[in-house]
């Protein structure tokens, strides 16, 4: 009981308070010591992997609170390692430094290869603001890009640097001629009428031409302006026939309240005057049955005739009023007769424009939209009745030649030409449909299974045995076709990277071929 007494309840506060002070600063030494060690790891990952393990094993034992006196041994060891870390960084800071300014000061241009570009390359190389290894590392990089670029332009011929001198800046060569390319394909699906339809096919042929970067960046921002033009054109036709329609139908809604109103109004009028002929007639009968002397029956039947008089007027003012009512509804048919036609008329040229935008407007085939919605509709018969359903990308061989050599028309020409052979060398039931340049795709649903590489094979002997003439000068065009056959399991993406996979076989084999990846 005395212990009991004199030991301090649990929740009482402290009766050392220089302990708990001592305590808590160690808690946070050991915290700062972890932190640190933590940064210092990342600080040192991928120098030295000893020195990494050796890190991650002492952050590691300070975690669960191992005491420090039981980690001499790994502490020196790692006090060795970073000694060795920084001799090595200085080493290869020294190394990094002999080497820039080697490279730098041999550095070479390329014939015709922007000179400025060089020299300014150069003189960054020379320039002694190198501290860390790190920067002299990004000096490395820039000499490597410098040369990967010359590399690119001895091949491709063409500038492929800015005059600003940022030699890792790519706005030539492949790039450029693929951003070209791009534009006239986006050119060629759209469909505006009138001005925007002129000037977009200006920018076209003007691409075709050939031109430089300062242009196509020109031209580019004149596309997004006249799409935007065009779309808002659109849409204001749009509009204006909406409300035309929606005015047509008020004012004829309105005339037919009107006209209702009255044929009600006429109905009822039409009755009561049926009901008071009736009545007139049923008095002469009893006139005459009651009839006394001749006179009597005279005035009676004199008065009896004005009443009769006065209704007929009345019929004839109402038939007057059915000849205008029904004037009226002849002229809300004839109305509602326009508005049909003019409904009519605006949905054949939206499903016009609709067949449009699924059509490739150079090749008058089918473009890559029309291709994923039909794509989809074939693979769902195929998972529905499991008929055979083939899928070819068929590629013009050398087509970059026809267009270096006779010209981008020429190119446009061949186009025209091979994907109507095609076209008419396929079933009713086939598809085609351009890709995109000059890759075009093929659908060949219900096909045998054992015989697919004939038809296949047919269209590449056909475009084969087309004479064409460019320059006067005879050319012989051929394709490289790769297939395959949905089979179980497949999506739509499986089936088309295995024929492209077959492509690339035919394409790699000698061209001219047919290539098929079951």
């Amino acid at each position: 009981m005395k212990d009991k007494a004199l030991s301090p309840p649990s929740d009482a506060p402290d009766t050392h308070p220089e302990l708990a002070q001592l305590r808590e600063s160690m808690i946070a030494e050991r915290t700062r010591v972890t932190q640190f060690i933590g940064k210092l790891m990342l600080a040192c990952r991928g120098h030295d992997r000893e020195l990494d393990t050796k890190l991650a094993k002492l952050k590691q034992k300070i975690d669960i609170h191992q005491p420090y006196t039981t980690l001499d041994a790994e502490l020196a060891l790692i006090e060795r390692l970073l000694q060795h870390h920084g001799d090595s960084v200085k080493d290869s800071i020294g190394s990094a430094r002999s080497a820039i300014q080697y490279g730098a000061k041999h550095i070479k241009p390329v014939k015709d290869f922007p000179e400025r570009a060089c020299q300014a390359l150069r003189e960054h190389l020379l320039a002694d603001d190198g501290y860390s290894f790190g920067d002299y590392h990004r000096k490395v990089l820039k000499l490597l890009e410098y040369y990967q670029q010359a590399l690119k332009f001895q091949q491709l011929g063409e500038p492929l640097l800015r005059e600003d001198d940022n030699p890792s800046v790519e706005l030539g060569g492949r790039s450029y001629g693929k951003l070209a390319d791009e534009l006239q394909r986006l050119i060629t699906e759209l469909d505006f009428a009138g001005e925007v339809g002129d000037r977009l096919d200006m920018v076209r042929r003007e691409l075709l031409s050939g031109v430089t970067l300062a242009k196509l960046s020109e031209l580019a921002l004149q596309v997004i302006e006249l799409i935007i033009q065009g779309t808002r054109e659109e849409r204001k036709a749009s509009q204006a026939f909406l409300i035309s329609l929606n005015e047509g139908l008020h004012a004829v809604h309105f005339s037919f309240t009107e006209s209702l109103d009255e044929g009600r109004t006429l109905q009822e009028e039409t009755s009561r005057s049926r009901q008071a002929l009736n009545k007139e007639l049923r008095s002469i009968d009893e006139t005459l049955a009651q009839a006394g002397t001749l006179e009597l029956l005279k005035q009676d039947m004199h008065r009896h005739m004005d009443a009769i008089s006065l209704l007929l007027s009345d019929r004839d003012a109402l038939y007057q009023r059915e000849r205008h009512l029904i004037t009226r509804l002849s002229s809300m048919e004839a109305k509602l007769r326009l508005m049909k036609e003019e409904t009519a008329e605006y949905k054949k040229r939206l499903t016009i424009q609709k067949h449009k935008l699924f059509l490739d407007s150079l090749t008058q085939v089918h473009n890559r939209a029309a291709l994923e919605e039909r794509l989809e509709l074939e693979y769902k018969r195929w998972l529905r009745y499991q008929t055979p359903l083939c899928l070819a990308v068929i590629d013009i061989d050398h087509f970059k030649t026809i267009n270096d050599n006779y010209g981008h028309m020429a190119g446009d020409k061949a186009l025209k030409v091979v994907a109507k052979a095609l076209q008419r060398s396929l079933r009713d039931t086939d598809f085609i449909a351009r890709f995109g340049g000059e890759e075009f795709v093929v659908l060949l649903p219900n096909i045998n299974p054992e015989k697919f590489h004939k038809p296949l094979d047919k269209l590449r002997q056909t475009i084969k045995s087309i004479p064409f003439r460019f320059k006067d000068a005879r050319v012989e065009i051929t394709i490289s076709i790769g297939a395959t056959l949905f089979k179980e399991g497949d999506q739509t993406t499986d089936a088309f990277e295995r024929a492209d996979q077959a492509l690339y076989g035919s394409k790699h084999s000698g061209r001219d071929q047919v290539n098929i990846v079951l």
